[in-house]
């Protein structure tokens, strides 16, 4: 039992708490050149350590991503050196084991912000490398001719039948021959490492082209997929592109004949996340022990990813279908590398705050990524296979509030249209956002500090929803029990200096949806215990409401394969938008708290009240009870 007192005014306000609202079986309990600037000012704190901003570990990495990663202990590998063309920043690397041997080649810069050229090294152990000095630089401006004075940036090193491919970013000059006006992808091949041919071009300086991301194996030999080689490049202000090649040599459109043309790749990147690179492009590989490899495609970016506000450049993955290459199936909501202050080679640099990778491969049992810090060093983070985890517990088989350590969706912003997905009709994007939105973010929270954001735009037709892909679970799908719960708090945004597009109560038309393994859904079965449509007008708006819904009445013996999120209201007109943390499946069924004693009875305004009942919480926050008088004062 417990008692809560309470002042009772001719017009009890609401608390910050607010009751949801289920259907009729439902239970609900209240409660500017350079793609990476030189320098920016942060909003927001920085994560204060590398230990801090762990934000992937072994439990909770889904099985397609590849990580935890670990920076060597003998970072940074390689840094400046002399008077000349490496003296004040080398770093950005494409390596290869081959031969006994660790091959590298480097960007290197004799100044800050000057023009790059490519150097080569070579190591036995992978963390101690010495330089070619005779041959150096090895892709050089005599190399590559007049037009790239300006700069050749970030080579990847791939190998395939003997012969060595170098991608790399070639900078050409404005037209009164001042630097960086353009940037096209170039390419050359050598049968050592060492001996390069001259470059040509690969992908045109229109559209400022760079990053080129083949598709190779676990290790660094390009792959073809459905007969071609596959080449994902691209930048922020440009997006992302998509070539093929059967030759290596020559890429183009799919379908084409014509080279150096390419198909355009919606990533659904949210508009945070910018600037971002395309990084590397890895398919038949292994996350697990005694797993087979995924013939899906994994693709590493560098960007701004969940920086929201503040600056870093960290480094995050997507997955993309081995038969379909540009069709994306899951995307990391968070970062897998950030640079933190305790990290002092990647905070501070040419370009402080930046972690940049376009080098990975498998060796020895783990993954080496060798990276960039700073704009400036060399490093290495490592990941090995990581072990298949055990069963969850049954008592909440899913849980999360969105925070470090915690499951974070796997996909941004997508439309789940997949079999049993809800799909989009008449919804558009919100305010700036180049679609609608679901993505995880920083700047409001029930507790903790992240919660996941979502938006949209409805038109007004007779049918307007949009449902969008969270969370896969068909790894590790929950079994629906008797008693199975479904909660989450919702804060759904109204009409402000903060959400200036929303109209009416339209942002709390908005509910989870589960898709179950025989294709049907929570929000299709007959006498639904939650739709969103059902939550239309029954959410406070611009504050925290707790949503309990059992779902075992309706849904008993089927197996949750999918967490998606829904925007659902018949001729909707007018954007939405608000925030969803504390999600979580629970095997206890939902029991709202009860009211058994009221004293006193009747009470003048201003007087204390005392309520007694059961189900209040042991705790105050998030406890407050929403009184209403129902128009009686």
């Amino acid at each position: 039992m417990g008692a809560v007192a309470a002042a009772l005014g001719v017009a009890p306000a609401a608390a910050t708490s607010a009751a949801g609202a289920t259907g009729p079986t439902g239970q609900v309990s209240a409660a500017p050149a350079p793609a990476r600037p030189a320098s920016q000012s942060p909003s927001a704190q920085a994560p204060k350590s590398a230990a801090d901003d762990a934000s992937y570990t072994a439990s909770n990495l889904p099985d397609w991503a590849i990580g935890p990663f670990t920076r060597s202990a003998d970072n940074p590998l390689m840094t400046p050196s002399g008077s000349g063309y490496e003296s004040a920043a080398l770093y950005n690397p494409g390596v290869l084991y081959r031969g006994g041997q660790y091959k590298m080649l480097y960007r290197a810069q004799g100044s800050y912000g000057g023009p790059s050229q490519i150097g080569y090294a070579s190591g036995s152990d992978g963390t101690h490398f010495t330089e070619d000095t005779a041959a150096n630089p090895v892709i050089n401006f005599d190399t590559a001719g007049q037009q790239d004075k300006c700069g050749l940036e970030d080579p990847r090193l791939f190998e395939l039948d003997g012969t060595y491919y170098s991608f790399f970013t070639s900078v050409h000059p404005k037209a009164d021959g001042t630097c960086y006006g353009s940037y096209d992808i170039s390419e050359s091949t050598s049968t050592d490492g060492v001996h390069w041919s001259t470059p040509w071009m690969v992908e045109p300086s229109t559209g400022n082209n760079k990053d080129a991301a083949v598709v190779t194996d676990a290790n660094g030999s390009p792959r073809k997929v459905n007969g071609e080689y596959v080449m994902y490049f691209g930048q922020g202000d440009t997006g992302t592109d998509i070539a093929y090649s059967s030759d290596l040599r020559t890429w183009h459109a799919k379908g084409s004949t014509t080279p150096r043309t390419a198909d355009p790749l919606d990533i659904h990147y949210p508009k945070g996340w910018k600037p971002y690179e395309v990084a590397v492009a890895v398919t038949d590989y292994r996350t697990l022990v005694g797993k087979p490899a995924n013939s899906d495609i994994v693709v590493f970016t560098a960007g701004t990813l969940m920086a929201n506000g503040r600056w870093f450049y960290a480094i995050s993955e997507e997955e993309f279908s081995g038969q379909e290459p540009t069709r994306m199936l899951h995307q990391l909501s968070d970062a897998v590398l950030t640079p933190t202050p305790d990290v002092p080679y990647e905070w501070n640099g040419q370009t402080p705050k930046t972690a940049w990778m376009n080098s990975i491969f498998f060796h020895n049992g783990q993954y080496m990524m060798y990276y960039g810090g700073g704009d400036t060093v060399t490093g290495l983070a490592t990941a090995g296979l990581r072990r298949p985890q055990p069963a969850r517990p049954a008592a909440t088989p899913f849980r999360t509030g969105f925070e470090h350590g915690q499951p974070v969706p796997d996909w941004v912003d997508g439309v789940d249209t997949d079999p049993g997905g809800g799909g989009i009709a008449n919804v558009t994007a919100y305010g700036s956002a180049s679609s609608p939105e679901a993505s995880a973010r920083q700047d409001n929270a029930h507790d903790g500090t992240n919660a996941l954001m979502y938006s949209g735009h409805a038109t007004g037709a007779t049918d307007d929803h949009a449902y969008m892909r969270l969370f896969d679970l068909s790894d590790r799908p929950v079994k629906v029990g008797k008693d199975t719960t479904l909660s989450y708090w919702i804060h759904p945004q109204a009409n402000g200096p903060l959400a200036t597009g929303v109209s009416g109560d339209n942002s709390s038309c908005v509910a989870p949806d589960l898709v179950f393994a025989d294709g049907s859904t929570l929000h299709g079965l007959g006498g639904s215990p939650l739709t969103p449509a059902s939550q239309c007008g029954k959410l406070t708006l611009d504050q925290w409401n707790q949503v309990s819904v059992d779902i075992g009445k309706a849904a008993a013996g089927k197996t949750i394969v999918r967490v998606d999120l829904g925007y659902d209201q018949p001729s909707g007109n007018g954007g939405y938008r608000g925030y969803v943390d504390d999600l979580a499946l629970s095997n206890t069924p939902a029991r709202p708290a009860t009211i058994s004693r009221v004293t006193p009875a009747q009470a003048a305004p201003g007087q204390q009240v005392t309520l007694t009942g059961k189900g209040f919480g042991n705790s105050s926050h998030g406890r407050e009870l929403v009184l209403s008088d129902a128009g009686v004062h």
